[in-house]
């Protein structure tokens, strides 16, 4: 899991839940969708300490339960082997009897228990990974306009958004307005970056297209000259020879300036013209 995945999920644990049925429906979603469930034992493997912490807490505070928590694989996992306490969190979970901020929480929940968000510096994606079928929350980004897809992985149900606009509302809808700030700052960076590259790129082109041209133009001189032609030019065609001779890296704008009077750029663009077309011309 990505660094930036865990501390968005540290900064959701932080978040003050008040309701009692608040606390269930996040407490809910974060064992339906990631614990390991028996009528003995439920046991809830995550990276996240913050995470495990807010389960044991919850459990202990809605329920009265005590949890065992042990260190595991680069992460924790959390066991609750009181029937009692597992028997009436199952009764509560199959009464579905939530308010409308209890789908805020539980959706938290899930993404806590089996979501991960990918660092937008990279790139976008967020997911939900679970065995558990997640229609009742596909219901629930349906109802806020999240665009999602789902696929099976190695047995596991996904879902997972790619959009970073989708990214950002699942983010903020769920209380991880930071996050959400940090993919939109992301992706305006990105914007930024781009636009300067392409810029970059289009000058580079126009400057590699100039030194060409100029490259053209001198040889044509030079070919005039060598063949003894440049004088059969008008004088003032022979004086933007001589100028373009003398200076092979001018710009067609300062080429322009450097005549006596000044020409425009068009004019000028008209005499190397008539130049390359003399020096391509054969004699008669």
């Amino acid at each position: 899991m990505s660094s930036f995945a865990l501390q968005t999920k540290e900064s959701l644990c932080e978040l003050n839940v008040k309701g009692l049925c608040c606390k269930k429906a996040q407490l809910f979603g974060m064992l339906l969708y990631g614990a390991k469930q028996g009528i003995d034992e439920m046991v809830l493997y995550n990276e996240s300490d913050a995470v495990i912490s807010l389960v044991e807490r919850f459990i202990l505070e809605c329920y009265g339960g005590e949890c065992e928590i042990e260190y595991h694989a680069g992460g924790y996992r959390l066991y609750l082997r009181d029937r009692n306490t597992i028997s009436e969190m199952m009764r509560d979970i199959s009464k579905r009897d939530m308010c409308p901020k209890c789908l805020i929480h539980n959706l938290r929940g899930v993404f806590l228990a089996c979501g991960t968000v990918n660092d937008p510096e990279k790139s976008y994606r967020l997911e939900l990974k679970s065995r558990r079928n997640f229609d009742n929350i596909k219901e629930i980004l349906d109802n806020i306009n999240i665009n999602y897809k789902t696929t099976v992985r190695d047995k596991y149900n996904i879902v997972y958004i790619k959009e970073s606009e989708s990214i950002e509302d699942l983010l903020t809808y769920i209380g991880a307005t930071g996050s959400a700030f940090s993919v939109m700052n992301a992706k305006i960076e990105k914007e930024i970056r781009n636009s300067i590259n392409r810029a970059s790129n289009c000058d580079t082109a126009n400057i590699a297209k100039s030194v060409a041209a100029s490259a053209k133009q001198v040889d044509a001189i030079k070919k005039l000259i060598a063949e003894n032609r440049l004088g059969m030019l008008p004088e003032n065609i022979r004086i933007t020879a001589q100028l373009r001779l003398e200076n092979p890296d001018a710009s067609l704008i300062d080429l322009a300036r450097m005549h006596q009077p000044e020409i425009t750029k068009s004019g000028l663009n008209h005499r190397l013209k008539k130049i390359i077309e003399f020096a391509e011309a054969k004699e008669e």
